[in-house]
């Protein structure tokens, strides 16, 4: 008789993988809910980090929804395509990135979608 007893139990975690062997994981299950107007966008520079999206993050964007007060919104700005937060007044939109908001009229933008997912490379 060892100093753990008669007989050693395994601890720790099962596998991932129990109880999944026949199944596939599908992402465009989870992230796509409307996949004829969902577009996948890859963002570049770190001007939304303080929400969350990276450098390089892919966004998934819904052309389909109407974006709300606090959405993260992809928006024709300019002749450039911008990841922002909105907030919608009566004459204007504020759009929202990292140190700082800009007011746009609403005449002078457009928006291409509402960001439903980011996912971050590690």
């Amino acid at each position: 008789m060892g100093v753990f007893g008669n007989e050693l139990k395994a601890s720790g975690f099962a596998s991932p993988a129990q109880g999944y062997e026949g199944s596939t994981f599908d992402f465009n299950k989870i992230l796509v809910k409307n996949p004829p107007a969902t577009y996948i966008i890859r963002k570049e520079g770190g001007d939304m980090a303080d929400f969350g999206i990276l450098d390089g993050a892919l966004l998934i964007v819904d052309r389909s929804l109407k974006p709300k007060n606090g959405s993260i919104v992809v928006i024709a700005y300019e002749g450039v395509f911008l990841c922002r937060q909105i907030k919608l007044k009566n004459e204007y939109a504020e759009f929202s990135k990292a140190g700082g908001t800009i007011r746009v009229p609403h005449s002078d933008y457009e928006i291409f979608g509402v960001v439903t997912a980011a996912i971050n490379e590690v």
